[in-house]
C-alpha cells in the first residue's frame, strides 16, 4: 500500500493501482474543491480521506467520524455491474462515482458550534449533518453527481428519468412523503431516497437557489439535536415547512406534466414483467427475461414469440454447496442466445469466499432453462455468444481499464480482443456472424457505439451526448440500440455502413434492453408505472407528427437555471502531488483517534439521594489509518465505590481474511447497599465470512466475585472455554411476502474445562434448523417458518440452562400468569448466561439443562408502505411500512421429561423514524397449555 497527498487529498492505495488511483484522484480532488468553492459557510476542512482498493465490491461510501473511525471515503478501483452502466456511470467513471461521495464528505464536514468543540477536544464524537434524513444525504449527492463538469450519473441517464417519469404519470404527480423513503418498495431497486429525494432537491435549487441548500446544511450542522426538528430548520431556511415544500414539489409535478400513452403501433405482449427486469430474444422469437415482481421471486423465463410460457424457473439454489448465490437481474447482463436458438448465455456477478464480486458465464438449455454449464473467475459483465456457440464476448475490467475479451468455451481460453489503456469504460457487446463485434464505449460525449471489425480494427458509429447503449445485430449490416430521444431512451436502428441513427419507437418513458424478434419487428422493456411490461413495436420509422413527445419529463435533469461554479466544464485537473510514499503501518497509530474524559455527578440512590456521588474515566480509541490495528481504553471510577473499572480490547486485520479481537475488562460493580461485585472477563475471537456463511472461533475466559456480606461470605466463580459457531442460510425472498422459501443451519458449540471452581469440566451443543415455505395458496404475501432447535449442556450443573424468560423487545404492558420463581446461585452466575428463547414463555423462565423446542409461525403482511415528513412536527420523519399478522404454535421438552406448550397470535405495526430507525409496535396473545400458567398478553416495542 502506498500513500499519496495532494492539496486536497490523501489517497491510500494498492502500489500495483498507481495509473488507475492518480486518474481517480484527479478527478475526485477536481470534485471537492468545486463542491467547497460553492457559496457556504467554510466547516472544518483538512484533506479529503480516501481509500482505494482493488476489490470488487460494486459500491462506494463514505464513514462519518465517530468514535476510533476518522471521516474516510472508501472506493474501489472499479464496478463491474452493468447497472452502473445504466445509472450514466461506467465501470472506470471511479472518478464520477467519488463525486457522488464527496458531497457527502463535504456535507458532513460542516459541524459548528458546541459539536464542532466537542469534536475538537475529543478528536470526533459526532457529525450532525449525519442525521439529515437519507433522502436529502443521498437526494444532494445525486443532484450534485451530474453537475460537476462533466455530464455524468444518474441526472444524465435515461433508465433514471424514466424510472421516476412512469412513477409521477401513475400518480398525477400526486407523491406522498413516504415516497422520499429508502423502504417505500414501489421504487425498489432505485430506493426512494436516491431516486425522489434527487428530483425534490433539484427542485428546491430550481425553484429557491442552491445557495439554500447549503444554508440548510449549516444550519443542521450547529443544532444541538439533529434528529429532531429538520421541519423546523427547514422552515428557517425557506419560509415553509418541509411538509409545505413537498407539497409544492407534487404539486409542480401534476402541473407540468403531459399524459403519456403507448402509440398504436405499441403492442403489449406481458403486461407485468416485474419491477426489474433484464431481456433478450432468440432468432427463433423466443424471448428470455431475468426477473423480479414484488409478489414474485426472481425467476428466469423463456417465453414464445407470441408472449405464451414456454418455461419458468426459478434460480435460487439452497443447499450448502450451492453453484451460485446472487440471482437478482441486477447482477445479470449479456442475455444472447446462439443462432440456433437452442441456448441462451448470459453473465452473472457473484458472490465469492471473500465477499467479493466474481463473475461467471452461464449457458442454459433454451428449452427446459436448465443451466448446463459455468464458467468462473470473469473479472466484469456480459456480453454476447458468438451466433456459433463456440465462444463468449465479455467485457473484462482490470484496474479502471475495460477491454473486450474472447472466451472459448470448449478449452476455457481467454484472448483479449482490444487493448485500450488508460481510463476506459465498456458496455456489453454484440457478435455478427462475421466476427464484427458492436459494442458501447464511454466517450468525453458519453455512451457511444463503436465496431470491431474482423481484422481488430475499431471505429466509431456515434459521437453524440444521446446516450446510445445496448447495440444488438438486426442483420448483416444494422443495428438496433437505444438512443435517447428527447429525455427518453427509445429504439433506434442504425447502418453500420453509414448514415444517422433512425428511430422505430415512441414509448411513453422508457424502452429497455431492445432487442429484434425476427427482421421485422423489436421486443423491449418498456416502463409501465412502476414495472416493466414486455412490449413489441415494428421497424418502421417513427414520423415526426406520430410522436407523443411533446412535453419535457415532469422534473428535468438539466441544471439550474443560474448554473453554479461548480458545474463549469470539466477542462481536465492536475494534481499538485505534495509526497507518494510507501503505508506506514502504524500511521496514526499512537494518537488515539478518540480522546474523551468526562465527568458527571449523580445522586446516591442509596442514600436517599441526598449524597452526590462523582464518576469521571478517561475513553481513548484509535487505529492505524488503514485498520490494520485498532484499539480501545476505557477507565472509569466514581467516589462511592473508590476502585476503578478498566477495560480493553485490540483487533487486528493483520490475519485477513479472519478478523481476530481480543477484549479485557474488569469491573466492580454495586449490587446493593451491602454487596459488590467485581467481574474480570477476557476473550479472545476469530470471525470471518466465507461467501454468506458467517464462521467464529472464540476463547472465553469468565471470574466474577461477590464479596462477603454480613449475611453472606464470599463467592467466586469462574468460566473457562473454546466456542465455536457457524450458521448457514440460503433464501429467495419477494418484497412484499418476505422470505418464500429458505433453509438455514446453525451449529455453535463451547467446552468449559474449568467452570464455577467446584464443577467438572462441561459443554454447551447447539445446533438450529430454520426452513421457510410459502404459506396459503392463493396468497403471495405470507409465509411459514418453521424451526427446529436442540440444545444439550453435557455434565453441566443442574438447572444452569434458562429456557423461556426473554421478550422479543420491551413489554410496555404485561399480563401474566404465576410469578417466575427460577433462582440461580450466584456460584453459577459468572458473567454470561447460558439461554434459549421460548415464544409464549417471554414472562417465565425454566431451568434445565437441555431442551429441544420447535417452533412453527404463519405470517401474512399488510402492505402499507406510507409516510410523512415529521412526527407530530418535532420528531424526525415516519414511515409505516406493513402490519404483520401471526399466527404462533411452540413446544419445548425439557431434559427429555416436561413438556412446555404455547399458541397464540401476535400484530406488529412495522415503522421506522428519520428513515433510520425501526421501531414495531406489537401486541402478542399466547395460550399456555402446561406448567399451570394462563394466558399471556404482551403490549410492546421491539427494534
Amino acid at each position: 500500500m502506498r500513500k499519496l497527498s495532494t492539496r486536497t487529498l490523501e489517497l491510500y492505495y494498492p502500489a500495483k493501482l498507481k495509473p488507475a488511483a492518480l486518474r481517480i484522484a484527479a478527478r475526485l480532488e477536481d470534485c471537492v474543491e468545486r463542491l467547497r468553492g460553492l457559496p457556504r459557510k467554510p466547516g472544518h476542512q483538512e484533506r479529503v480521506l480516501v481509500y482505494l482498493t482493488g476489490a470488487d465490491f460494486n459500491n462506494a461510501y463514505v464513514s462519518p467520524d465517530y468514535s476510533s473511525i476518522p471521516q474516510q471515503m472508501v472506493l474501489p478501483a472499479h464496478v463491474s455491474l452493468e447497472l452502473f452502466n445504466l445509472l450514466g456511470f461506467g465501470s472506470a467513471e471511479i472518478g464520477a462515482v467519488g463525486c457522488h461521495e464527496s458531497v457527502h464528505y463535504v456535507q458532513m464536514e460542516q459541524t459548528h458550534g458546541i459539536w464542532w468543540l466537542l469534536n475538537t477536544i475529543t478528536g470526533g464524537l459526532f457529525q450532525p449533518n449525519t442525521m439529515t434524513e437519507s433522502w436529502f444525504l443521498e437526494g444532494l449527492a445525486t443532484y450534485y453527481e451530474g453537475r460537476l463538469g462533466k455530464a455524468q450519473g444518474r441526472p444524465h441517464s435515461p433508465m433514471w428519468r424514466g424510472f421516476f417519469e412512469a412513477g409521477a404519470q401513475s400518480l398525477g404527480g400526486g407523491f406522498h412523503p413516504g415516497y422520499l423513503s429508502p423502504e417505500h418498495r414501489r421504487l425498489d431497486p432505485l430506493g426512494g431516497n436516491y431516486l425522489t429525494g434527487s428530483y425534490f432537491v433539484q427542485w428546491l435549487a430550481e425553484r429557491y437557489g442552491e445557495e439554500r441548500l447549503w444554508k440548510l446544511v449549516e444550519v443542521q450542522g450547529e443544532t444541538l439535536i439533529p434528529p429532531f426538528a429538520l421541519t423546523l430548520r427547514f422552515g428557517s431556511v425557506y419560509g415553509r415547512n418541509l411538509g409545505s415544500l413537498f407539497e409544492e414539489f407534487t404539486w409542480s409535478l401534476a402541473q407540468d406534466q403531459q399524459r403519456r400513452e403507448r402509440p398504436a403501433t405499441q403492442q403489449v405482449l406481458v403486461p407485468d414483467v416485474g419491477y426489474f427486469a433484464r431481456l433478450a430474444a432468440a432468432p427463433d422469437g423466443a424471448i428470455a427475461t431475468v426477473d423480479a415482481g414484488r409478489d414474485q421471486v426472481t425467476h428466469l423465463t423463456v417465453r414464445e414469440r407470441d408472449g405464451s410460457i414456454r418455461f419458468s424457473r426459478s434460480l435460487t439454489q439452497f443447499l450448502p454447496g450451492r453453484r451460485w448465490i446472487a440471482t437478482f437481474p441486477t447482477v445479470m447482463s449479456g442475455l444472447s442466445f446462439t443462432a440456433d436458438s437452442a441456448f441462451l448465455f448470459l453473465v452473472a456477478a457473484d458472490i465469492d469466499s471473500l465477499e467479493n464480486y466474481r463473475s461467471r458465464v452461464w449457458q442454459v438449455d433454451a428449452r427446459t432453462g436448465e443451466v448446463l454449464k459455468t464458467w468462473d473467475g470473469i473479472e466484469g459483465m456480459g456480453g454476447s455468444v458468438t451466433p456459433d456457440g463456440q465462444a463468449y464476448v465479455f467485457v473484462h475490467v482490470e484496474g479502471d481499464t475495460a477491454n473486450l475479451h474472447r472466451l472459448e468455451l470448449a478449452t476455457g481460453a481467454r484472448v483479449p480482443l482490444t487493448r485500450f489503456e488508460g481510463q476506459s469504460s465498456l458496455g456489453p457487446p454484440s457478435v455478427a456472424a462475421d466476427g464484427r463485434i458492436v459494442f458501447p464505449r464511454m466517450t468525453e460525449q458519453g455512451w457511444n457505439l463503436a465496431l470491431l471489425e474482423a481484422d481488430g480494427t475499431a471505429r466509431a458509429l456515434t459521437d453524440d451526448a444521446h446516450f446510445n447503449y445496448s447495440p444488438r445485430w438486426l442483420d448483416a449490416g444494422r443495428i438496433v440500440f437505444q438512443r435517447e430521444h428527447e429525455g427518453r431512451w427509445q429504439a433506434h436502428v442504425l447502418d453500420v455502413a453509414g448514415g444517422e441513427p433512425v428511430r422505430i419507437t415512441d414509448a411513453p418513458h422508457l424502452v429497455m434492453d431492445v432487442a429484434p424478434a425476427g427482421s421485422s419487428e423489436v421486443v423491449f422493456l418498456n416502463r409501465d408505472q412502476f414495472d416493466f411490461s414486455l412490449d413489441r413495436a415494428p421497424i418502421v420509422p417513427v414520423a415526426p407528427s406520430e410522436s407523443i413527445a411533446q412535453a419535457p419529463s415532469p422534473a428535468p435533469a438539466a441544471p439550474a437555471s443560474v448554473p453554479s461554479k461548480a458545474s463549469a466544464p470539466y477542462q481536465g485537473h492536475e494534481l499538485d502531488i505534495l509526497s507518494d510514499e510507501p503505508y506506514s503501518p502504524l500511521e496514526h497509530f499512537f494518537l488515539p483517534e478518540l480522546r474523551a474524559p468526562f465527568l458527571y455527578v449523580l445522586p446516591d440512590p442509596g442514600d436517599d439521594g441526598n449524597k452526590p456521588v462523582f464518576y469521571g474515566g478517561l475513553a481513548l480509541a484509535g487505529q492505524d489509518r488503514l485498520g490494520f490495528h485498532q484499539y480501545a481504553l476505557l477507565a472509569q471510577a466514581d467516589s462511592k465505590l473508590k476502585e476503578p473499572s478498566v477495560s480493553f480490547s485490540y483487533a487486528t486485520s493483520l490475519t485477513a481474511p479472519w478478523y481476530t479481537q481480543l477484549s479485557v475488562a474488569r469491573s466492580v460493580v454495586e449490587r446493593s447497599e451491602q454487596e459488590l461485585q467485581r467481574d474480570l472477563q477476557a476473550s479472545l475471537s476469530m470471525s470471518r465470512t466465507f461467501w454468506t456463511t458467517p464462521v467464529s472461533f472464540s476463547l472465553l475466559a469468565l471470574r466474577r466475585d461477590y464479596f462477603s456480606t454480613p449475611t453472606r461470605p464470599g463467592i467466586r466463580t469462574s468460566l473457562l472455554g473454546p466456542e465455536a459457531s457457524i450458521s448457514y442460510f440460503a433464501g429467495e425472498s419477494t418484497s412484499y411476502g418476505g422470505t418464500q422459501r429458505g433453509v438455514g443451519l446453525s451449529l455453535g458449540a463451547g467446552v468449559y474445562p474449568l467452570a464455577f471452581d467446584d464443577t467438572p469440566p462441561f459443554a454447551d451443543l447447539r445446533a438450529e434448523a430454520n426452513a421457510y415455505v410459502p404459506g396459503l395458496p392463493l396468497l403471495l404475501r405470507d409465509n411459514l417458518q418453521l424451526t427446529a432447535i436442540a440444545r444439550f449442556l453435557p455434565n453441566a450443573p443442574e438447572g444452569l440452562l434458562q429456557v423461556g424468560g426473554i421478550g422479543a423487545g420491551t413489554a410496555l404492558v404485561v399480563r401474566e400468569g404465576p410469578e417466575d420463581s427460577r433462582r440461580l446461585p450466584l456460584r453459577l452466575q459468572p458473567g454470561t448466561s447460558f439461554s434459549e428463547y421460548l415464544r409464549g414463555y417471554e414472562d417465565f423462565a425454566l431451568s434445565a439443562r437441555n431442551v429441544v423446542v420447535a417452533n412453527a409461525r404463519y405470517r401474512y403482511r399488510v402492505i402499507i408502505d406510507y409516510g410523512w415528513t415529521s412526527f407530530f412536527w418535532l420528531g424526525p420523519s415516519f414511515f409505516i411500512s406493513q402490519v404483520d399478522l401471526e399466527a404462533f404454535g411452540s413446544w419445548a421438552r425439557t431434559d427429555l421429561r416436561d413438556n412446555h406448550r404455547a399458541a397464540g397470535g401476535a400484530l406488529y405495526l412495522r415503522t421506522t423514524f428519520g428513515q433510520a430507525v425501526p421501531l414495531s409496535l406489537f401486541y402478542q396473545y399466547a395460550r399456555r397449555f402446561d406448567d399451570g400458567l394462563g394466558d399471556l398478553h404482551l403490549l410492546g416495542l421491539s427494534l
